[in-house]
């Protein structure tokens, strides 16, 4: 019972990143490969290029631990559970455009500076807006979770002057570029060495300005666990041994282009990095699928002849698993359950997950299956003197199928598209490459490719589950 108090407390806790700091016995130890945890989509400082990661990050680490002889590996994580996967052990260092905060300050170690960068308001060229005393009363947007929002809610009175009363914010700087683009803002607040490097991907510099004023300089770091000091210090040495080469100075000049200009980058092939990660989507999805009918089938038929306190527990089972969202069991699951001693990778957490969530589904819709089932049909069996193994698969089965297979159809469906909420463990699943491709080419057009390739699946499964349909349609 106290386990699942326990159990239940750390599904609350584990959107507090901070919770996750009592690990503090967690150290990198001499000798071993340092993780480097980075969101896979945030171009241009580390993001998947043909299924390797690339950007302006990512050439720096490498030379960082070239310098200091550490082997080293990239994860891709969930960027709004950087700070409980750092704590949790799963990475060793957060490195992807991470800027300094105070509330940052205190949940990480923070590196020397490597990288500083204005907080600018970009506005279209034919816009009204000169100053940032200009934009009361119009619509700004900006990057949810971003050092720019956190820059307009310093300014007193700002956010609350704005259209609205707040900023709109969206989960990537593209999204928020194509606001501006179609006008549904009239003004956006970015970092401009992430402006430079999409305007040199799309060539539409010359339709926008940045304001002269701005909201100061954000200072970018690496976040370490607090109690790594004295590894810091050694990274500190090589860090800016690394910066003042001319190495740093060729990485900078490829990935941030001055502001200005209209030339768009080659077109890229956006179709080979998505069906690859179409492969990731079709493992999890055949998977869950092969296993969590049969034990939803199993876990309903043990509730309809099992003593009363069995079926309390599968009734329990189900409530929780039907009640709360699955994205908040897959956080529980990676994140929470370290805190009682088990550990699961990322794939594993993922596909035990799902499975137990979908088969608490399919338990109730095999449960009512059996119900739908005339009582006259088990009583015929005990009259014949069939056994229950042999009756249940010649007799009962069979007609559950025909019962249930509509329901299941549904949820087989659903599983195609909840394949995608797996991003939150940090694999690449179609729907995060989708955006990553997207960030990286300053382009909608990967979500239009995305989206065909869900149809592609979902079609095909339906032609499946009809095919099905008729062959037991008597």
């Amino acid at each position: 019972m106290k386990k699942w108090l326990n159990l239940l407390i750390l599904s609350m806790l584990v959107f507090v990143p901070i919770q996750a700091a009592a690990q503090s016995d967690i150290t990198i130890q001499p000798g071993e490969t340092v993780t480097v945890g980075l969101d896979s989509t945030f171009a241009p400082y580390g993001f998947l290029d043909d299924g390797e990661y690339t950007g302006f990050d990512i050439e720096l680490a490498e030379e960082v631990f070239d310098n200091m002889g550490v082997d080293y590996e990239f994860q891709s994580i969930d960027w709004s559970m950087k700070e409980a996967e750092l704590n949790n052990g799963n990475i060793d260092m957060i490195w992807n455009g991470y800027s300094k905060t105070p509330e940052r300050e205190e949940l990480v170690l923070f590196s020397d500076n490597y990288v500083e960068g204005r907080v600018g308001v970009l506005v279209k060229n034919d816009s009204e807006i000169q100053t940032i005393a200009d934009l009361e009363g119009k619509k700004v947007a900006t990057q949810e979770g971003s050092s720019q929002l956190e820059a307009i809610r310093q300014q007193p009175g700002l956010e609350e002057s704005l259209d609205g009363g707040r900023v709109i914010t969206f989960s990537s700087f593209n999204e928020v570029l194509q606001e501006l683009a179609t006008g549904r803002v009239d003004a956006i607040v970015v970092a401009e060495l992430v402006t430079r490097y999409y305007f040199s991907q799309n060539g539409q510099a010359g339709d926008y300005r940045m304001l002269d004023e701005d909201f100061g300089i954000t200072e970018t770091g690496v976040g370490f666990r607090q109690n790594e000091t004295a590894f810091v210090e050694d990274f500190n040495v090589a860090l800016n041994e690394v910066l003042n080469s001319e190495a740093y100075e060729e990485i900078e000049n490829r990935w941030f282009a001055e502001l200005g200009g209209d030339e768009s980058a080659e077109e890229a092939n956006m179709l080979a990095p998505l069906l690859d990660a179409a492969k990731t989507t079709l493992l999890v999805f055949f998977v869950v699928l092969i296993v969590s009918i049969p034990l939803g089938l199993i876990i309903a038929l043990l509730e309809q002849r099992a003593p009363a306190w069995i079926k309390a527990i599968i009734q329990v089972y189900v409530y929780v698993f039907r009640g709360s969202p699955l994205l908040l069991q897959l956080m529980v699951v990676y994140f929470g359950l370290p805190f009682l001693g088990i550990t699961l990778d990322r794939v594993p957490a993922a596909l035990a997950t799902m499975i137990i969530n979908y088969a608490a589904y399919l338990v109730e819709i095999f449960r009512g299956g059996l119900n739908a089932i005339p009582q006259g049909q088990y009583e015929s069996l005990k009259v014949l003197s069939i056994n229950k193994l042999t009756g249940y698969r010649r007799v009962i089965l069979p007609q559950l199928w025909k019962v249930v297979m509509p329901s299941v159809g549904n949820e087989v469906i659903s599983l195609v598209k909840d394949t995608s909420l797996i991003y939150i463990l940090g694999l690449d699943e179609l729907l995060k490459v989708g955006r990553s491709l997207s960030n990286q080419y300053a382009s909608m057009m990967p979500y239009l490719y995305v989206g065909v390739i869900y149809l592609a699946l979902t079609g095909i499964v339906t032609i499946v589950l009809n095919q099905i349909e008729k062959r037991i349609d008597y």
